[in-house]
């Protein structure tokens, strides 16, 4: 009997250490599995841009839902677009170029840049026929040169203008959207085009040896921006956060497993594999607030004063536009603009 006693002793513990480590598993695969059981409801307009693959990303893999996000995307033409949309109630978050957002900036201050998710200098650039006579920058005065007006085009073709001593004058300008530009330079109705990826080697591909990429590295850094309505930011932090927690988590399955985000993005966009893998590389897929983002929002600004793109005569303080607060909870380390 003591014998017994002595082992029912040792065995209660035992068990008891084994039920609460059963316990404690089952209750942390419960959290982990687990989803929001309502979602709550996000328009989200971008365009079919090699840049936006975190937002593609992250929708594949179903953290927006995790987050307890339910997310409709809209698909634009370029991004000024997605502006309107926004400014018309048709978005609740949208990611654009930063051109567009310097115009806006000079008429109306009821916006917020939330983060940018992207950036590059080797995004935009310039294509033109060689039948056309164009083998260098030079050549393209005298020529049809096409753009889509108000988006980061504008800035890239008068710093291109401006470095090989081209003035508006020497050639005739058509406004067209991106797939028009491809469309007519193909057809010869125009002899360049100023645009980004992949538009530009759709292009080239298409052009063949008759396709040449005039020289414009560095001549327009693209941050590709999240944008919202300050009202939306201040009646909805936690969907910002949600939203930029599963970009976050996206970025971090881009680094880890490159081919098969490449295969994501090319099915959520529509864009071929091939080309998508071409300019992956060209890309930085990061969440950022940065300085830098703060200075190429300032020097277009001060371009667009010098032009005559606005009748404003003073540089917007750009820190007025920007949401802190959802970047501060989900990766602060990645904000470096001085305040």
């Amino acid at each position: 009997m003591p014998s017994t006693k002595k082992t029912l002793m040792r065995t209660v513990p035992v068990v008891a250490i084994l039920l609460l480590v059963l316990g404690s598993y089952c209750g942390w695969s419960q959290e982990q599995t687990e989803k929001p059981t309502e979602l709550r409801e996000v328009t989200f307009a971008t365009v079919r841009f090699i840049g936006e693959a975190p937002s593609y990303v992250a929708y594949h893999n179903g953290y927006f839902e995790e987050e307890g996000l339910s997310v409709t995307i809209k698909y634009n033409a370029a991004g000024k677009l997605s502006l309107n949309d926004l400014f018309g109630g048709e978005a609740d978050i949208i990611t654009i170029a930063d051109t567009p957002i310097v115009y806006r900036c000079f008429e109306r201050e009821d916006f917020y840049i939330v983060a940018g998710i992207t950036h590059s200098d080797k995004i935009a650039g310039v294509v033109a026929r060689r039948d056309a006579g164009i083998n260098s920058a030079a050549d393209v005065r005298g020529k049809k040169v096409a753009l889509f007006c108000g988006t980061a085009s504008d800035f890239l073709m008068d710093s291109f203008f401006l470095a090989n001593g081209i003035e508006y004058s020497d050639v005739e300008i058509f406004d067209m959207k991106p797939l028009e530009q491809v469309e007519a330079i193909v057809k010869g109705e125009i002899d360049a085009m100023f645009c980004w990826q992949p538009h530009i080697l759709n292009a080239l591909n298409q052009l063949g040896e008759n396709g040449i990429r005039l020289p414009s590295e560095g001549m327009k850094t693209l941050d590709w921006l999240i944008v919202v309505m300050k009202d939306y930011a201040e009646e909805n932090p936690d969907v910002l956060e949600k939203f930029l927690r599963a970009i976050a988590k996206a970025e971090d399955f881009i680094e880890e497993h490159r081919e098969e985000s490449i295969d994501i993005h090319s099915v959520e966009s529509g864009m071929d594999r091939e080309i998508v893998a071409a300019l992956w590389d060209d890309i930085a897929y990061e969440l950022f607030l940065s300085e830098s983002m703060l200075i190429n929002l300032e020097d277009q600004a001060r371009w667009a004063i010098k032009e005559e793109k606005t009748d404003s005569l003073e540089v917007p303080n750009y820190l007025n536009w920007i949401y802190f607060d959802a970047l501060e909870e989900i990766r602060p380390e990645v904000i470096s603009i001085i305040r």
